[in-house]
């Protein structure tokens, strides 16, 4: 009878169960937490991030690298958004490639993930700890001084801030110039780049950075444009900013290895650097002067990912297109996205779409973040394994990507829930 009673008590807790979680649904909200804030979505190499128009902060993907860039503690994967913290006074995210960079509304950065070149910006520099850990992590901490900060970016392994003041500052890694500091010399803290205070946007590639400043001119630093410049301190490299054209009609511009994409106020597309003739058509020899691509004249913005072949295009009338040139052939594909159509934020990044709606629904497709086969999690671990020993190898290792092509929806989960 015992033996009985414990069978049916049993079976009536695995039905119990089983009615809780058929009647609750998938795990997660479908809609950010709402507030008075406009979202902010950034992509990195495995991971995204998301500000909430309430001022709290979210991430979601792989640490395919194995430094904490979800800012979670101790999780390395997860499907859906989940919240980092419960401070709701976040006011600007960006997301690396091995770190992050995050500002909140008192004017101050935060960052977190991987320090091996110092890209936190908070002093430390590289090398092996006590406890024979690397420097990094797995929290937003406060890293760089001031309080007087209104954009972050978060490059390959460096960092970019700009000022209330419109002055430029970097840190991180600088082995092809890609602080624009004047030198070769890497800084684990904030050093001003030039002397404008007149900064508007910044975008940041693999070992290249650009800048619009407010009267539409376009600036470019680090690797060179120039045909088959891939080597660090090579003379062809820039420096400094470097106004790259006479034009004052820029309003928007992505970097990838070498390679540079921008917009204009008329609506054209444009592009130079490493294989841009694969996009414009121009012969390989003119890669340092920007040609045109396509005929369209209704493009809004771009944005670049995995190494130069593959791009996000947003036109005027809200509709997203990727150029993509990442197969085989190296033909060009363009092709529109199934995304909604009241988007009001929106990256790409690691062969990945993220898109924020009016309502904060957040949308994806693309690559699946956090998603790699066995070769390239080997080839990025021995890549990393090389940079934190000081080797700066670079492999040209590109793996198929694991997409889903049509765009899904990310639900959110609270850590307190």
């Amino acid at each position: 009878m015992k033996l009985k009673r414990l069978l049916i008590a049993g079976a009536a807790v695995v039905l119990v169960l089983f009615c809780y979680f058929l009647l609750r649904g998938p795990e997660g909200r479908l809609k950010l937490p709402a507030g008075p804030h406009a979202p902010m979505v950034s992509l990195g190499d495995s991971h995204g991030l998301i500000l909430a128009p309430d001022g709290s902060m979210w991430s979601w993907g792989g640490e395919d690298r194995g430094f904490p860039v979800l800012g979670l503690g101790k999780t390395k994967l997860t499907a859906n958004l989940v919240r980092i913290g419960s401070e709701t006074n976040w006011s600007f995210v960006s997301a690396g490639d091995a770190h992050n960079l995050a500002l909140k509304s008192d004017g101050t950065i935060w960052a977190w993930g991987a320090n091996f070149r110092g890209q936190l910006g908070d002093g430390r520099y590289g090398g092996k700890l006590p406890n024979g850990t690397f420097n990094m992590e797995h929290r937003p901490v406060h890293t760089v001084e001031g309080t007087d900060w209104v954009q972050v970016v978060a490059g390959f392994t460096t960092g970019y801030a700009l000022k209330r003041d419109g002055s430029l500052w970097a840190w991180g890694l600088n082995d092809f110039g890609q602080l624009g500091i004047g030198s070769w010399r890497d800084s684990p803290t904030a050093v001003r780049v030039g002397t404008a205070t007149n900064w508007v946007r910044i975008r940041a590639g693999g070992v290249s950075a650009a800048g619009i400043q407010s009267d539409g001119s376009l600036w470019i630093w680090g690797g060179s444009p120039k045909l088959g410049n891939t080597t660090p301190q090579s003379p062809q490299n820039l420096l400094v900013p470097t106004r790259f054209t006479s034009d004052t009609n820029w309003v928007d511009v992505s970097v990838a290895f070498n390679l540079w994409l921008a917009v204009k106020s008329d609506g054209t597309l444009w592009g130079w650097g490493r294989n841009a003739h694969t996009f414009t058509g121009a012969s390989p020899d003119a890669c340092e002067t920007p040609s045109q691509i396509g005929q369209e004249t209704d493009w809004q913005s771009v944005r670049s990912s995995r190494g130069g072949y593959y791009h996000v295009l947003r036109k005027r009338d809200g509709s997203f297109w990727i150029m993509d040139a990442s197969h085989d052939d190296r033909s060009v594909k363009l092709s529109k996205v199934g995304l909604p159509p009241n988007v009001v934020a929106s990256d790409a990044g690691g062969g990945a779409i993220a898109a924020i709606t009016q309502d904060g629904e957040v949308w994806t497709c693309g690559t699946i973040l956090g998603h790699h086969g066995t070769i390239e999690r080997f080839v990025g671990f021995a890549t990393d394994v090389c940079w934190r020993l000081g080797w700066k190898v670079r492999w040209g290792y590109e793996s198929p990507r694991i997409v889903r092509e049509r765009p899904w929806q990310l639900r959110n989960v609270d850590q307190d829930d």
